[in-house]
């Protein structure tokens, strides 16, 4: 698969924020306000999409009307890139409406996190469109906003922000795929999930956040049944927050290392974790089908290539 990379953005050009999933909730407004803050003194101008202020059940409108928002925002030549104020619950249901013609013939950074996945892995399946798994509004960093964006300049090495961790050592290189753990695996069997062969020697990276261990056996377990775990050449996990411990307190439960290492035993690529990127911490952007390699012993993760052209 080649990949189609966007342009990088420039000072003054306008970005398209969009409520993609969630509501802009009342609760949002303070650090939504200070996001758009900060895209300004990046230099650059705002255009708020339709769903930005709409609120039906926990979404911004029906899936079409959201789909619909979406879709204009690549329609429209002046936007040249889309921001998701934040992320959600109900990605997925607006999948079937996007019009990826449209998307593919004008492609752009879409950027987000979480709920986002599910619009990383649509298009990357049916536009081949290189997804920016980074902040959204309501979290922006402006270094790797810079970084990753402005320039078509690999990133190069990019240095921990926290103390990240060897699972199992080795070295890996490869193309980055991946996102939010439950939410990719919810779309195994559809449409707009990357086939088998997009796995081949790939970087599989996730995050996770308010999921029982057991629940993430199972991800991961799934993973395993669909055949994504025989193809990766390694894989990057980032932060695994709010992990809801068993209703039943007889059970004594595992970490979540031993539990990783368990349901991956009868594999051998390497596994650094604890990386920044995921929920409630500054994300390091982890763009889809953008080339990478890690060497565990070092801590060290180095973008080869950079997302936009």
């Amino acid at each position: 698969m080649k990949i189609v990379k966007p342009p990088k953005l420039n000072i003054g050009d306008t970005i398209g924020i969009v409520a993609s999933s969630l509501p802009l909730l009342p609760s949002f407004r303070e650090n939504y306000e200070k996001g758009k803050k900060v895209i300004q003194e990046l230099g650059f101008k705002i255009k708020e999409g339709e769903t930005i202020g709409k609120i039906r059940w926990w979404a911004a409108g029906t899936p079409k009307e959201v789909s619909e928002d979406i879709n204009s925002m690549f329609a429209d030549k002046n936007i040249k890139a889309i921001m998701a104020q934040t992320g959600g619950y109900s990605a997925s249901s607006v999948l079937e409406y996007l019009n990826y013609e449209l998307i593919a013939n004008n492609p752009k950074p879409f950027i987000g996190m979480s709920d986002v996945t599910n619009f990383h892995l649509a298009m990357l399946t049916k536009c081949q469109m290189v997804g920016f798994h980074m902040d959204d509004v309501l979290h922006i960093n402006q270094h790797f906003f810079k970084t990753f964006l402005m320039t078509d300049k690999p990133a190069g090495i990019i240095r921990p922000l926290t103390e990240w961790e060897q699972w199992r050592e080795g070295k890996a290189q490869g193309h980055l795929i991946g996102g939010n753990l439950h939410l990719l695996t919810n779309l195994i069997g559809t449409p707009y999930f990357p086939s088998l062969e997009f796995f081949e020697g790939a970087i599989f990276f996730w995050e996770e956040v308010g999921e029982p261990l057991h629940n993430i056996a199972r991800y991961l377990t799934h993973l395993k049944y669909a055949g994504v775990l025989d193809r990766i050449s390694g894989m990057l996990i980032g932060k695994i927050t709010y992990i809801k411990p068993p209703r039943e307190k007889e059970i004594i439960a595992p970490d979540v290392k031993e539990l990783v290492l368990e349901v991956l035993k009868d594999y051998k690529f390497p596994i650094m974790s604890n990386l920044d990127f995921g929920h409630f911490t500054v994300n390091i952007p982890m763009p889809t089908g953008i080339k990478v390699s890690f060497d565990t012993a070092k801590k060290q993760l180095n973008f080869l290539e950079s997302p936009v052209i």
